[in-house]
């Protein structure tokens, strides 16, 4: 997916050249040692949680795995390798769908790392560490991932840094900048494209939406924040009349209404019955059927597919901006995870948390106020209380949704308690991400 932009941008780089025989090695100071091992620290299988990435033209691009912290740079010994080898089999699950997978770690966590671990579509920032003062064993590294087709970043001014015979790098993650906003961000693009000509940028550190929005233009490759729980735009407007009836009919759905109800809700918008007969007579939909009008094709397809479709069009409605395809999957994508969490915890009413997951990102994709969508969504007293966070039932489902955008594992797995622990939330959180 990112072929075109990484050609365009540079061409690949130089093996990383070993010094020559004699040659004087770094003279950057020794580190200091290791912290002691986290003593207790529970692996799940499923290591990094993942964080949606987003392409210099508003699009999901892949996604960011976060290893956990600080509590995982106390790692040492089997718990690195462990650690590793989970990270590195997700991201080459989501590399195989054609999308990025990028994470960053030290160095010396894959120094010892097979190379058959490591696949086309992986991209790697390296953060340097003691391991990195063996300069032969630091090319050595770069070459066996190039080798293996991961491009590989780093910051050059990063300390401590990367050996220079290591070369250029294939992208540049730029570091975070603590109370910086969208301006000094934009600021921060510009000096680093002058400094690394054609050189792709990760900017994975961003504040907010705004400033992810502010700097998605070339060389910036990808870009990530976390976006949060539900929040109201500065401006709110009221809800368009298309996403108050898309909003009417989702809830005749949800809660089995009247079939001639259903239909007539439909009906009453043309532009809604266009899509549904278009969408269910597109090919692999319905295969080897033609439907012929709204009541046929609300009896054909069934409630649960329905709803899921009209999910969709309704994140559609949302007007232009730079990243609004990535908001609109995130927010499908959080409407899955609420609506899993709740049917594998046997929670009453997976469909009520379903709304919920995707009111969480309403506001931002409607620019509208939440108090107008939980009135148009006819929300259950529980969700409107978690949204509003008033606490209430369901407000453990909304807590996580920083926590996971965070990769904060530590207050993830507080968390996860009443959905049967971390391992469950991370499974649906990437099952949800899943194409429907």
């Amino acid at each position: 997916m990112l072929d075109a932009l990484w050609n365009r941008l540079r061409s690949r780089p130089p093996a990383a050249q070993p010094p020559a025989s004699g040659a004087r090695v770094s003279r950057t100071p020794p580190l200091p040692a290791q912290p002691a091992r986290v003593v207790g620290l529970q692996l799940p299988a499923s290591t990094g949680a993942r964080r949606p990435l987003v392409s210099a033209h508003g699009r999901l691009a892949g996604f960011e795995f976060r290893a956990g912290g600080a509590a995982f740079d106390r790692l040492q010994g089997p718990a690195i390798a462990a650690c590793t080898t989970n990270l590195l089999g997700a991201m080459r699950l989501c590399a195989g769908q054609g999308l990025g997978a990028v994470a960053e770690l030290p160095a010396g966590w894959l120094a010892a790392v097979p190379e058959a671990q490591f696949a086309q579509g992986m991209h790697l920032a390296l953060r340097a560490d003691a391991s990195c003062q063996d300069i032969d064993a630091t090319c050595g590294l770069v070459n066996k991932l190039r080798r293996a087709g991961v491009r590989v970043g780093w910051n050059p001014l990063a300390t401590p840094a990367l050996p220079a015979a290591a070369g250029r790098p294939d992208f540049v993650p730029m570091p975070a900048m603590p109370g910086a906003d969208a301006q000094a961000w934009s600021a921060a693009v510009q000096t680093a494209a002058a400094r690394w000509p054609d050189m792709p940028l990760a900017l994975l550190e961003l504040p907010s939406v705004e400033a992810m929005e502010a700097v998605l233009v070339p060389p910036v490759a990808w870009a990530a924040c976390s976006i949060g729980g539900c929040a109201e735009p500065a401006r709110a407007q009221a809800l368009p009349p298309q996403a108050q009836r898309a909003l009417q009919l989702m809830n005749r759905l949800l809660h089995d209404e009247d079939h001639d109800a259903v239909v007539a809700d439909i009906k009453a918008d043309a532009a809604l019955s266009l899509r549904l007969l278009q969408y269910l007579n597109s090919a692999g939909v319905l295969p080897g059927r033609e439907l012929e009008s709204i009541d046929q094709a609300v009896m054909l397809v069934g409630r649960n597919a329905l709803y899921r479709w009209v999910a969709q069009v309704l994140v559609r409605m949302s007007p232009p901006r730079p990243a609004a395809h990535a908001l609109q999957s995130t927010a499908l994508a959080r409407a899955r995870l609420f609506e899993l969490l709740a049917r594998r915890s046997d929670t009453a009413n997976p469909g009520g948390l379903y709304l919920l997951g995707l009111a969480t990102m309403l506001p931002m994709l409607l620019q509208c106020g939440i108090d107008d969508a939980v009135e148009a969504m006819h929300l259950p007293p529980q969700a409107a209380q978690a949204l509003r966070r008033q606490g209430g039932s369901w407000q453990c489902y909304v807590d996580l949704v920083p926590a996971l955008e965070a990769g904060d594992l530590p207050r993830l797995d507080a968390l996860s308690l009443p959905f049967g622990g971390q391992e469950q939330v991370l499974a649906c959180w990437t099952e949800a991400w899943q194409p429907a």
